[in-house]
């Protein structure tokens, strides 16, 4: 196995390892994690305990694609196990396999991710389309009734809730409420139906901009702009007309950094059920010191 990579996107820590040696025998992506399941946690082990990798990070792992139009494989992996998708990640994963290529076809288990440089040290990804559908349901939570809304972005799930309804201020002074109430919203929407994956604490849209933090695993609290969550976010956005279909929504921090995404105007509308291209945009993570990557040239 090739040496792994390492990184950071925007405060969110990344790693890269190239397992395309590794040959299994899936029909569909979705099924490689459990067909190379004991590849995945030798990497696991490596990075969270060998090398005691950062507990939040997300490693994206190169294998071999299963559809003849994809470049390479792409599953990923967090602390705690597999995880469905990571913007970062993948935008970690192009930026070390792009080279000369005008683009790269990455296979995921949602799909195929299209990653193109846009230039100034930023990727830009067409992820896999998805719906625009948005479940919207009441729930119970120490006393507050919260309107949780449910989406899918880039294979995960998440159920959006409104920080303000929590009394929760979306900044690096108010982290510790946020991982500790997220986390704790999190366990019991998980318990009930829709099972989101992810808790995504949302501000109000703004001329378009808005911020946001992400709460995941085992109390990760996430306060950068998180590539899968700007798309949730967009098509949030659209359902209540803070922008329109075709129109960039920006995700961003107080320290100023700042991803983007849309959704194509011809194939989105406020309350759609079909398919939905998202693209996002953000910088390209920092490499890390690690030997890298031994990729073929292009």
């Amino acid at each position: 196995m090739i040496p792994p990579a390492f990184g950071d996107a925007e405060g969110q820590p990344v790693a890269c390892y190239d397992a395309t040696a590794v040959p299994h025998s899936g029909s569909r992506m979705r099924e490689v994690p459990a067909l190379m399941a004991d590849t995945l946690e030798e990497i696991r082990r490596d990075y969270f305990e060998a090398r005691a990798g950062d507990p939040g990070a997300i490693v994206a792992v190169l294998v071999a694609p299963v559809r003849s139009e994809a470049d390479l494989g792409l599953v990923f992996m967090a602390a705690d196990g597999p995880l469905d998708g990571c913007g970062e990640a993948s935008m970690f994963a192009a930026m070390l396999v792009l080279g000369s290529r005008p683009e790269v076809r990455l296979e995921t288990g949602a799909g195929l991710i299209i990653a193109r440089s846009s230039g100034e040290a930023r990727i830009t990804l067409t992820m896999p389309p998805g719906t625009s559908r948005v479940d919207v349901a009441e729930v119970s939570y120490e006393g507050k009734r919260l309107q949780v809304r449910t989406v899918t972005a880039g294979g995960n799930v998440f159920a959006a809730v409104s920080a303000a309804e929590l009394e929760l201020e979306v900044s690096a002074a108010g982290a510790r409420a946020l991982t500790e109430h997220g986390s704790a919203l999190l366990g019991t929407l998980r318990a009930g139906p829709a099972r989101p994956h992810m808790l995504l604490l949302t501000t109000p849209v703004t001329s378009a901009r808005t911020t946001s933090a992400v709460v995941w695993g085992d109390a990760v609290l996430h306060m950068g702009p998180c590539g899968t969550g700007t798309c949730a976010r967009c098509s949030l956005a659209v359902e209540d007309g803070d922008v329109v279909p075709g129109s960039r929504l920006a995700a961003s921090t107080s320290s100023g950094v700042v991803y983007s995404s849309f959704q194509r105007a011809s194939q989105c509308s406020p309350g759609g059920r079909g398919a939905v291209p998202i693209r996002t945009r953000g910088a390209a993570p920092r490499r890390g010191t690690g030997p890298g990557l031994g990729l073929p040239p292009p």
